[in-house]
């Protein structure tokens, strides 16, 4: 008889019970150090926006540091949002149009009024009747479509009237691009999946150890290491056209662009789509390579020949030249410097259509893809098409305003990043666009059109696009030169030792010392156009003191600092006028300020109108009256003009009282001296007369 063995007296419900208890444990830990981080307030949801109070209002205020979702890099590098403002309680006459996309959206190299978005916003306040326009700028640079959507439910809660979508050169180097070095996985599901894990505090200190591990290791390693956010991002530094990088890049894209436009659409938010600009003639490709199936032996000759080329074209045989690099491209049509070398030959010999279709291969070819090649705006068109809504081909208005229909320098600073005419080419065709599809009361959804705007359309925005630049100085484009300086000579382009004394002033010494102090020393946009104006106020040059405060006021229309700055500026110039408007717009924002009362008295006291003068000086000392926030001077000047109103109003018991305050406070003020020695001739003499 068999012996029996020991009886298993875990039934199976236990067994399964246990199991789910093995399982519960790291989710419950996860859980409870979740809850810990957020208690003891460690990291951030890193939210769109933030509420704040400014000028009496209730604000959203976008967060500068709303990138830190999307970057493992040290925080001095990650790019930051542009900090706009815009009302939370959107009233019934406000057109708010929101801007997404990366470094070209947010107007790099400039800031605030020197972007396409706020070029399109001056142009529409001046367009619309009876209505007021928002266009709030979320370019952030950097980024791509994975940011963009991820941004995208929190900015249809802030009830947009439209978006603007202009993205697209980053797919590749961008957070989370297939060739980035933050690059996650080829499955874009995968990708997002991440976006949304990164909220959660113990995922965020998890990446914060390795980051800090990372950062201890490179910098005992490297102590000198002063890479660009564009160097720190390229991990695959040649992408041949084709490869397996290039179709991930390109097919997640198009799956991001298409639920963005779904998500919009769910909300009823219009979408308006925009093809894609570059420099094609004067930028060379930054990484050509010959095809990797070539021997060593067959590279040096073919290299040696493109010298050959290059050398006939150097010597203006272009012909010559053109028919080495058909020799070359017979046998390997995978060189982007052949097809730029050919281009511009082509382009010497007067055939813009076959220099633009080989600078555009040239592109396309280029194997670090810091320029979306046309495969993108193919997509772009696509899609516009298929979810039927509108393109705005920003490449052929940029096309039709260049030199033989090949974009350059004229509107590029370097590969990408347009100029300042180029930003505001840019505005003036969004605000065409705008117009045609009739984005204010529409009396029908209008959707894809093969060509939004005509051809006499783009020749009117041609025409017309210099016509505003809504407050840049040469101040603003001495800082965007400032920062393009430094760029483009690091990696990827020529690098050269530079420094701030090596940089050559775009405008003048003056704007080059005031570009330094604010973009190295952090000194505030505002103030330093102020301080441009006051440079302008001591050599008289006021009408350009006039357009550094009006800058300022068109950047920040609510702040009445600007506004009285140019009222000031006016009085200087004895325009009473003119002043008393300004004065008066800046007492509708900030009634009770003493400052303005003030000068609005002074201002009646100088215009004769001694009554009015008398009204607003007692206003001031019935708001404060020990003018406790006035200096010494102001205060002496202050009682003097009170005595002066007086005094012509024949109320002299009040007007010696009143000179006598401002002695009090500068003992031997001059004016004061002067009007109580006039009072006392005057009624002496007065005396004499009834006598």
């Amino acid at each position: 008889m068999a012996t029996k063995g020991p009886k298993n007296n875990i039934s199976v419900k236990r067994r399964l019970l246990f199991s789910s208890l093995m399982l519960l444990i790291p989710l419950i830990f996860f859980a409870l150090l979740e809850l810990l981080l957020r208690v003891i307030g460690y990291g951030s949801d890193f939210p769109l926006v933030n509420k704040d109070r400014f000028f009496g209002k209730e604000k959203y205020v976008v967060n500068r540091q709303v990138a830190q979702r999307y970057f493992s890099l040290p925080k001095s590098l990650v790019p930051e949002a542009s900090e706009e403002m815009f009302d939370v309680n959107k009233q019934p006459n406000r057109l708010r149009i929101f801007c997404l996309g990366g470094s070209t959206t947010a107007g790099f190299p400039y800031e605030i009024n020197a972007t396409f978005p706020f070029q399109l916003q001056f142009r529409l306040r001046e367009e619309l009747m009876g209505h007021w326009a928002e266009v709030v700028n979320l370019g952030i640079s950097a980024v791509n479509s994975y940011t963009v959507l991820d941004l995208l439910p929190e900015v249809l809660e802030l009830e947009p009237d439209a978006l603007i979508i202009y993205m697209g050169h980053n797919e590749f180097y961008g957070a989370y691009g297939a060739g980035s070095t933050q690059f996650i996985s080829n499955n874009r599901k995968l990708t997002l999946l991440y976006l949304k894990l990164k909220r959660l505090r113990f995922v965020q200190l998890l990446q914060n150890v390795i980051s800090g591990i990372r950062g201890r290791v490179a910098s005992s390693e490297k102590t000198d290491d002063v890479r660009s956010i564009m160097e720190l991002m390229a991990g695959d530094q040649a992408i041949p056209l084709n490869s397996q990088t290039y179709k991930t890049a390109y097919q997640n894209y198009e799956a991001n662009l298409i639920e963005i436009i779904q998500k919009a659409r769910k909300k009823n938010v219009p979408v308006i789509l925009s093809t894609l600009v570059c420099n094609l003639k004067d930028q060379k490709p930054f990484v050509s390579q010959f095809a990797s199936s070539l021997d060593e032996v067959t590279k040096k000759r073919f290299s040696a020949k493109l010298l050959e080329g290059t050398a006939l074209q150097a010597g203006e045989n272009h012909q010559a030249a053109i028919d080495i690099f058909d020799q070359i491209i017979a046998l390997d049509s995978t060189v982007a410097d052949v097809y730029f070398h050919r281009a511009t030959s082509h382009l010497s010999l007067g055939d813009s259509l076959a220099a633009y279709q080989d600078f555009s291969k040239a592109r396309d070819l280029d194997q670090l893809r810091f320029r979306a090649p046309a495969v993108f705006n193919e997509i772009i068109r696509r899609v516009a098409k298929n979810q039927d809504i509108p393109l705005l081909d920003m490449e052929k208005v940029f096309r039709t305003a260049s030199a033989g229909g090949i974009p350059g320098k004229s509107l590029f600073h370097e590969h990408l990043h347009p100029r300042f005419d180029g930003y505001r080419l840019m505005a003036q065709a969004f605000l065409e666009a705008l117009r045609t599809v009739q984005i204010i009361n529409p009396p029908a959804p209008i959707g894809w059109k093969k060509n939004l705007l005509s051809d006499a359309q783009i020749q009117d925005v041609i025409r017309s696009f210099r016509k505003h630049n809504a407050g840049v100085t040469p101040l603003d484009l001495e800082f965007g030169e400032y920062q393009m300086y430094f760029l483009i000579h690091r990696w990827p382009f020529k690098e050269m030792p530079v420094s701030v004394e090596t940089y050559p002033p775009y405008h003048s010494e003056t704007t080059k010392t005031l570009a330094i102090e604010h973009l190295r020393q952090g000194t505030y946009w505002d103030a330093a156009h102020y301080k441009m104006a006051d440079h302008y106020i001591q050599q008289k040059q006021f009408s350009k003191a006039h357009k550094e405060f009006r800058a300022v006021y068109y950047a920040f229309h609510e702040n009445p600092v600007p506004i009285t700055k140019i009222a000031d500026l006016y009085l200087t110039e004895e325009n009473y006028t003119l002043a008393k408007t300004w004065y008066t717009k800046a007492l509708k924002l900030t009634p009770e300020s003493p400052h303005l009362i003030s000068k609005m008295g002074s201002l009646y006291v100088f215009n004769n109108q001694f009554d009015k003068g008398v009204e607003n000086l007692v206003k001031v000392l019935a708001i404060d009256s020990t003018l406790s926030n006035f200096s010494d001077d102001q205060k002496a000047n202050f009682f003097y003009l009170l005595g002066v109103s007086y005094a012509n109003l024949k109320k002299w018991p009040q007007a010696y009282k009143t000179l006598d305050q401002a002695l009090a406070v500068k003992p031997g003020f001059p004016p004061a001296q002067q009007l109580k020695v006039d009072i006392g001739n005057h009624l002496s003499k007065a005396t004499k007369d009834i006598h």
